[in-house]
């Protein structure tokens, strides 16, 4: 029995400098294989950083990152300009899209890197996992590979899963490996997967090298005032725009110095409001510091596959409040017991006093999220788990 050795990963962008909860679930992953494993770990990427155009920023090559060799391929076509008026049109009804129209909706989202596909057919990993399920690199290399093929699909309930390709491309691959018990039985419901192999493996989650620093060094207005936080993409489709609603009317109804902060790369901008800040994206150090001293983490998202920001949170025993529509991230605060989810104004508004009122009921929701993040989701649990699933399915 040949034991795995040799894995390489296949992803549409990579590198510290992307943002993206995927895409860092990606880089971590291959990391720790590496280093808690010892296997010899591969990237094959595009020169991508941008999904919104896919244009090419990193230089085409091959770069060793904290131990994983990182071979960037050159995009051939990125996003499409057609491909907003095509994927409104599709998505309307996507069960009803043709094989000719999935495959134009793939094209044309991108992106397409005829190189990075040779490179997939000709790798001599004993492995190869895909991931995330939606873009071309995928769905295009992992036909080429499907007996050595890993999904690491990412999904959860949306439009474009319903696309008839998908399908395919979910039974393509030889296993399968989940984040959370939500997003396998949404996948084995809609595609049809229920006889693959498969983990729930999750993700594990970093410690922060540093105690983080005080945010007097970086934010002075907001040291010492309370305030929720929100990590990542600001977006209406990730919910920026509810939460700036919803904290505009509670700061209405009960004045108070509490603001609203949202960290991350701005699609959408929150409502103007004058208790709302939006920093843009911001490095690590400002991060951890916002983590360390916010009085909550909200993620107000609706479309979730794992959430990394509330293990984040939990990491440094702080609650977090979560969106009810969010079948993810509602299941991780109910197994956790580390926060609180919402369903209308009403709740948010009393969790909301709850926590800026009571600093026993923080610290018990807080440290119940970090003894659930310290039990499940550290890096060392999860890849010793991912190195025998593996084995099991490839080694024989």
């Amino acid at each position: 029995m040949n034991q795995i050795r040799r894995i390489a990963f296949v992803t549409p962008r990579y590198g510290k400098e992307v943002i993206g909860g995927a895409e860092h679930a990606a880089r971590m992953m291959a990391e720790n294989l590496s280093r808690v494993l010892g296997l010899s770990v591969e990237v094959l990427t595009t020169t991508a950083l941008d999904t919104d155009t896919w244009d090419n920023h990193f230089p085409a090559g091959t770069e060793d990152l904290s131990g994983v060799k990182v071979i960037r391929h050159k995009i051939d076509m990125g996003r499409s300009k057609g491909f907003p008026m095509l994927s409104g049109r599709l998505l309307k009804y996507p069960k009803s899209a043709t094989t000719e129209e999935c495959n134009q909706w793939i094209d044309a989202q991108g992106p397409v890197s005829c190189s990075l596909i040779e490179a997939i057919k000709d790798s001599t990993a004993q492995v190869i996992l895909f991931f995330p399920y939606l873009y071309h690199p995928i769905v295009r290399g992992i036909a080429e590979v499907a007996d050595r093929a890993v999904l690491i699909p990412a999904a959860h309930d949306e439009p474009p899963a319903y696309l008839p390709i998908f399908q395919n491309v979910f039974r393509s691959a030889k296993a399968i490996m989940f984040q959370s018990k939500a997003e396998e039985q949404f996948v084995d419901a809609v595609m049809r997967t229920a006889d693959k192999p498969r983990l729930r493996a999750g993700l594990g989650i970093e410690r922060y090298p540093v105690p983080p620093g005080p945010l007097s060094q970086h934010l002075p207005k907001l040291a010492g005032n309370p305030f929720l936080l929100t990590l990542g993409r600001v977006d209406q489709l990730k919910g920026a725009t509810l939460l700036s609603e919803l904290f505009a009317e509670y700061k209405r109804r009960n004045p108070s110095p509490l603001k609203l902060v949202f960290a991350g790369p701005v699609t959408t901008q929150p409502i103007d409001f004058p208790d709302i800040m939006t920093l843009g994206t911001v490095g690590e150090e400002l991060k951890w510091s916002l983590l360390a001293e916010c009085t909550a983490l909200v993620n107000p998202s609706a479309f979730e596959s794992f959430s990394l920001v509330l293990f984040e949170a939990w990491s440094l025993s702080h609650p977090v409040i979560v969106n009810a529509q969010c079948q993810v991230t509602s299941d991780h605060v109910t197994d956790s017991g580390g926060g609180f989810v919402f369903s209308d104004f009403a709740e948010f508004e009393s969790q909301v006093n709850l926590l800026l009122s009571n600093a026993d009921i923080r610290r018990a929701l807080g440290s119940n999220g970090n003894r659930y993040l310290e039990t499940n989701y550290r890096w060392e649990v999860i890849v010793q788990k991912i190195g025998i699933f593996l084995n099991d399915v490839f080694s024989s």
